[in-house]
């Protein structure tokens, strides 16, 4: 009996998270406070996770606990508010827009011969899900991964997972728009860090290479395009993520102080309860079984976020205590490139790339680089670096979701991610005034 209470009060706990994660920007309430309730339905669900999940959350745990423990010998600030409630706010936006998944056409029960498949059910999936991404973000990867992952039939995948192609599709085709995208934190982060970077010009030269990776994503899965089960875009289809992508675009311009996660986080669930109401279902019982549903089977997702944000700073923590000792070099195109791929690794192991962004940009503002030429680095590192590491957050989101393993991501990514490298590099070296 007294199990069976705790498991009912994690799902109200995370809806009330998601409510004050929402309202924090309108009256103030510290992001701390919901985050403190994340981590206590993180608590609440930790006997039911499984074990790879447990052992890779105490890894990163410790990672960060042990980061900031030398800090703090060494007389460092420590993060401590950072590593419980740095991931808060993509915490709140996955749980506003699962409510989506109420509302959203149901086409699961479709038979297999109406599953798109194909070459053009691959170029139209491809594109439709990066120029989506490019505004309402990381929704659409969820509105799709769901379809994916409730589709019959597909080779070698079963119910509640997506296959291979799916998930190269996902990560690259979302992850490609912060090359360029003004929706997206990247290009924040990239105009924050490289003060006198020109939007237009980052969107010049980044645009190009979304279109490449799109391209080798779209060639790399041409041989086998037969077998893939892509997204059905049909108007019926579209109608859910075009509506979110005009309110997005719209809550930008009359809110402009709102970031893309705050406005999904509060769209998503908005547009559930509004589409509910008429419909003239019963709001409160579809609400309360999702919350006792979905949300209180989040428990994957939130181990793997609040260690990894928790991870985050500690290594946040000696990068500040040890960045100013490396050399400073001239962002000769030879750099650039050694530059990127250091940034690229560091995503690898699971430096979160506004950690690595902040650092480098610490480290060479003082010798005052091209600006332009420093954000591309920047967009970069991040459009490919997401896209490629196990640890960026889309993948904690895809691997807590849709049962994905970090070798499982990796290995579908490296040899894309090596060929972005280079490509890449040719195209800040292009770009390079020093060139």
């Amino acid at each position: 009996m007294q199990l069976s209470v705790i498991s009912q009060s994690i799902g109200p706990m995370m809806a009330a998270a998601l409510l004050l994660a929402v309202l924090s920007p309108f009256i103030a309430i510290p992001l701390i406070w919901p985050a403190l309730l994340l981590w206590i339905a993180l608590l609440l669900s930790w006997p039911s996770l499984v074990k790879g999940t447990k052992k890779q959350a105490i890894l990163l745990l410790s990672v960060g606990v042990s980061g900031m423990t030398w800090g703090a010998i060494q007389g460092a600030e420590i993060p401590l508010i950072k590593a419980l409630s740095s991931n808060t706010n993509i915490l709140a936006m996955l749980m506003a827009v699962s409510f989506l998944s109420l509302i959203a056409p149901n086409d699961a029960e479709e038979s297999d011969a109406q599953q798109p498949r194909g070459r053009s059910a691959l170029k139209q999936t491809l594109l439709g899900l990066h120029l989506f991404g490019a505004v309402i973000n990381i929704s659409i990867v969820f509105i799709m991964g769901d379809r994916f992952a409730a589709a019959k039939g597909e080779p070698g995948c079963c119910k509640g997972e997506i296959a291979k192609g799916q998930l190269k599709v996902l990560s690259r085709g979302f992850c490609a728009a912060a090359f360029w995208s003004p929706f997206f934190a990247a290009v924040a982060v990239a105009l924050t860090y490289a003060p006198g970077a020109k939007l237009i010009h980052l969107m010049q030269a980044g645009i190009p290479m979304a279109i490449l990776a799109l391209v080798i994503t779209y060639f790399e899965l041409r041989p086998k395009a037969d077998q893939f089960t892509g997204y059905p875009m049909q108007l019926k289809n579209l109608l859910l993520p075009a509506f979110l992508a005009c309110a997005v675009i719209s809550g930008r311009f009359l809110a402009p102080e709102l970031s893309v996660l705050q406005l999904i986080s509060i769209l998503a669930p908005l547009t559930t309860l509004v589409v509910l109401a008429l419909q003239k279902q019963p709001v409160h019982q579809h609400l309360y079984a999702h919350s006792q549903n979905r949300l209180a089977r989040m428990g994957n997702e939130l181990a793997l976020f609040l260690s990894a944000g928790t991870m985050a700073a500690g290594l946040s923590t000696l990068f500040v205590l040890y960045g100013d000792q490396l050399p400073i070099p001239e962002l000769t195109p030879i750099v650039c490139s050694l530059l990127l791929l250091t940034m690229l690794v560091l995503s690898l192991i699971g430096v979160h790339p506004v950690i690595s962004i902040a650092t480098v940009s610490g480290i060479l503002l003082p010798t005052n680089p091209p600006m332009d030429l420093l954000a591309m680095i920047f967009l970069a590192s991040w459009a490919i670096g997401t896209a490629c590491s196990p640890m960026s957050g889309m993948s904690l989101s895809l691997r807590g979701r849709y049962f994905i393993s970090a070798r499982q991501i990796l290995r579908s990514n490296f040899i894309y991610g090596v060929i972005m490298w280079l490509a890449a590099s040719l195209s800040l070296w292009f770009y390079n005034p020093l060139s």
